[in-house]
């Protein structure tokens, strides 16, 4: 069948219906419908815009008129609620500077409430007045505010001197009273010694008569300045009232008894200084209770200046009460009108937009969804059904419209795409590079290349590249026997699987290697793969055959050369082993060596100290044996008491030898592998101790400068070691210093030890052992830790001190250096880590 033909005859082509006339196709028709849909639009359109017009002109009115009135007058209430709200706080000011700030606010305010006037009077009459009034009364405000505050500070200026004018009122009264009871006393014991005169029993008289007045003073000059402090902080004038009746009573008491002092000359600044506390009592000018009278009448007048400041803001309120009213009732009429507008507007809007809803409704109903879509959803499942594969699908034809000349071409190709997959599928099989072939659901050949023909020839020597279904034979049949069960197992158990997309696991597959059959009879060695696909919705199975030959011959070099490599890898394991286990035994070898060397170490040293522990033990023994001779000599006499005494000493005595005798064995023992926190201050003590005899017979001076404590903890400080093998490398590097010093001038040690940053490691301890000696030569520095290297001279040690301390300090994970070296003597420096 040819691909251009279809059941109904040669398609003509162009637009036209057959007949050579233009047709009423699907373009015109739903051109028209949607023309009759937007001239309803548009006429919905020019409905609304009239609608909108009219609101929008009584918008624009309520815009340009009643907006800004209601705008000015809130501005209006909110500048005169201000003024009422801070015209309180200017009356209660209580410094000029607050007073002067808020009077700058209040001025402002004013000023902003009269441009508003300006801007709202002709609305509103009278409204300048009454501003105009609210400016006058907040200007008497600041009067008399600024008046309140000056006469308050007169006040506290009468205050702070009536505090001076008591002290020193108390400062004249209190001698002339002592000298009056001193002149008492004296006329009193004149008369009381049996020779009165007339002159004393006067001068008692006068001096007595003094004494009460000054003591009346006394008492009523302090009532009086108690009163007039009191009449400067009281609130309201009746207080005031009281107060100064008490006041005028005291003033008439302290005039009446300054009459008694009248010609007494000691009394002259005593009178002086009533005179001026009556002054601020109830003088004329200045008084503290006038000026607190006439603050009380500035405070009542600043109150009755504020309440016709509220009456004022009032009135202004009013106003503007007034003119919102009338902005509101115009308003109305304007929302009143608008909301005709709105009314008309949405029932205009709403009749088209039925209108138009109806149109839209027939043309979709009677037209797009019965005559378009229907069809065009034939057409689609049409369609899809070709897509998945079945070319046979049923294609709805008919109509003289662009539809019809959709299914026409969809006709053509569903035959064109038979044409093309028959076509396709047998050019990949014959022109692939490996060998395939199709069968059906039960293993029967359908086509195969000339690949696969070479590696699964017939039995009966056909070619078997033939299209017909079934005249290639079975693919189990061209296998071996174990292959051929395997394969024919396969298609029995693989069941009739869904269209592709549809199953939930994975398509079955069959990977097997087999043997097949050349063209020629041989046997050759072949991997078949099989796996489902689907063609025109049957199920169908695609055979991959590769020749394995080269592969396994292959394989089988690979194998030899492997067992070959891994002879060769054992034998080579077999030596590393030996090789590792002669290393092993060599290091214990040495380690074991370097321990007996570091035990030999400390043995020579011991050996060296041997004489200075001789000593240090004969002093107690020479002790011992003059206490015990005494003591015998004691209780021959009957004297147990001393006897018991030297017995005391002879048991501290062996106490202190048993101390050096247990410190030479712990020195001497060996050495724990372990490592832990040790004690810094304890082992550099019993170091310095193996040395005590030397140090005091060398006349060498040892300076310790150890921490108490560590800073940071407050621990005693504490390092990583262990504590013989560093109590052995102090003893090394003290003896080389005692030996250092031998000969200079000045013999010196100093023990230093210090916390420092040590980089990523943290924190480590710096001990420093220093001498005064002569210095090491710039050579044999580099040298002074190498086994065997002294400078001493022959016979006086070995060369394995320093090496040996280094080492251990090595074994510590620390560092053993020389600081520096000079005339001036060697520092060494021991760098553990903090512990």
């Amino acid at each position: 069948m040819s691909a251009l033909a279809t059941p109904s005859g040669t398609l003509a082509a162009g637009p036209g219906n057959g007949t050579g006339r233009p047709r009423f196709g699907i373009r015109a028709r739903l051109f028209l419908a949607f023309v009759a849909v937007a001239t309803l639009s548009v006429v919905a359109c020019a409905l609304g815009w009239l609608s909108y017009d009219r609101l929008g002109g009584t918008l624009d009115e309520f815009a340009e008129s009643h907006l800004p009135a209601l705008g000015v007058a809130a501005k209006l209430a909110e500048e005169g609620g201000a003024i009422i709200a801070t015209a309180p706080i200017l009356a209660g000011s209580r410094t000029e500077d607050e007073m002067d700030a808020i009077r700058d606010a209040l001025g402002r305010r004013l000023t902003t409430l009269r441009a508003l006037t300006g801007a709202i009077e002709g609305g509103v009459p009278g409204l300048r007045p009454v501003v105009d009034s609210l400016g006058r009364n907040l200007a008497a405000l600041d009067g008399t505010v600024r008046q309140r505050l000056a006469l308050a500070r007169r006040n506290q200026e009468a205050i702070e001197r009536l505090r001076w004018l008591h002290a020193d009122f108390l400062d004249e009264i209190d001698p002339l009273v002592a000298d009056a009871r001193f002149n008492i006393q004296s006329a009193l014991a004149t008369v009381e010694s049996g020779k009165p005169s007339a002159d004393a029993v006067r001068i008692l008289r006068e001096e007595n008569r003094r004494s009460e007045a000054l003591l009346q003073i006394g008492a009523n000059g302090n009532l009086a300045v108690g009163l007039v402090a009191r009449a400067a902080t009281l609130a309201t004038a009746e207080l005031l009232d009281d107060n100064a009746g008490f006041l005028d009573e005291t003033a008439d008491r302290l005039q009446r008894d300054l009459t008694a002092l009248t010609g007494w000359a000691d009394g002259v600044s005593l009178r002086q200084l009533v005179g001026q506390l009556l002054d601020l009592a109830r003088g004329a000018d200045g008084s503290v209770p006038a000026l607190r009278r006439e603050e009380l009448e500035t405070a009542a007048r600043g109150q009755a200046l504020l309440a016709e400041n509220r009456d004022i803001v009032a009135r202004l309120n009013g106003l503007i009460a007034r003119q919102v009213q009338a902005v509101e009732q115009d308003s109305r009429a304007a929302a009143a009108r608008s909301a005709g507008a709105v009314a008309f507007g949405r029932s205009a809007l709403l009749a088209s937009a039925l209108v138009s809803l109806l149109v839209a409704v027939l043309v979709a109903w009677l037209y797009v969804n019965r005559n378009l879509i229907s069809r065009l959803t034939r057409l689609g499942d049409a369609a899809r059904a070709i897509a998945a594969g079945d070319l046979k699908a049923d294609i709805p034809l008919g109509g003289g419209d662009e539809l019809s000349d959709m299914a026409a071409a969809l006709l053509v190709f569903r035959d064109t795409a038979i044409a093309v997959e028959e076509a396709n599928a047998q050019a990949i099989i014959d022109n692939a590079q490996a060998g395939l072939a199709i069968t059906d659901a039960q293993g029967v050949i359908e086509f195969v290349n000339p690949l696969a023909a070479a590696l699964i020839a017939p039995p009966d020597g056909r070619d078997g590249t033939g299209e017909g279904e079934g005249d290639a034979g079975r693919l189990a049949d061209r296998l071996d026997a174990e292959a051929a069960a395997r394969v024919a197992a396969f298609f029995a158990q693989v069941p009739v699987a869904q269209m592709p997309g549809g199953s939930d696991g994975p398509a079955p597959t069959l990977s097997i290697l087999a043997t097949g059959r050349r063209p020629d009879g041989g046997a050759v060695p072949v991997q078949v793969g099989v796996r489902p696909f689907w063609r025109r919705q049957r199920q169908r199975f695609i055979v991959t055959l590769t020749d394995m030959t080269e592969r396994l011959e292959a394989q089988h070099v690979l194998e030899r050369t492997v067992q070959e490599r891994t002879t060769d890898l054992r034998a080579t394991n077999d030596r590393l082993e030996r090789a590792i286990a002669e290393h092993q035994r060599t290091e214990r070898e040495l380690r074991e060596a370097q321990a007996e060397l570091v035990q030999a170490g400390k043995l020579a040293a011991l050996g060296q100290l041997a004489a200075g522990v001789g000593h240090e033990l004969n002093q107690p023994l020479a002790a011992i044996r003059s206490y015990a001779h005494n003591g015998r000599k004691l209780i021959g006499l009957g004297r147990v008491e001393e006897a018991e005494g030297n017995l005391g000493k002879i048991a501290d005595l062996t106490a202190r030898m048993a101390n050096i005798t247990n410190h030479l064995k712990r020195f001497a023992r060996r050495p724990d592998s372990r490592l832990g926190a040790v004690e810094l201050a304890p082992v550099i003590q019993g170091a310095l101790s193996l040395f005590g005899n030397r140090l005091r017979e060398e006349a060498v001076a040892v300076e310790l400068a150890l921490p108490d404590a560590d800073p940071a903890s407050g621990t005693p400080l504490r390092v990583r070691a262990e504590e013989v093998r560093l109590e052995q490398v102090l003893v090394n590097l003290l003896s080389n210093a005692l030996d250092a010093v031998a000969g200079a001038p000045v013999r010196r040690i100093l023990i230093r030890a210090e916390i420092v940053e040590d980089g990523e490691e943290g924190a480590a301890v710096r001990i420093e052992v220093r001498d005064s000696g002569s210095g090491i030569a710039a050579d044999p520095v580099a040298q002074i830790f190498d086994p065997f290297f002294t400078t001493k001279p022959v016979g006086t040690g070995l060369g394995l001190g320093l090496s040996i301390s280094y080492n251990i300090v090595r074994d510590f994970g620390g560092v053993l250096s020389v600081a520096e070296s000079g005339p001036d003597g060697t520092a060494f420096v021991l760098t553990l880590t903090r512990a």
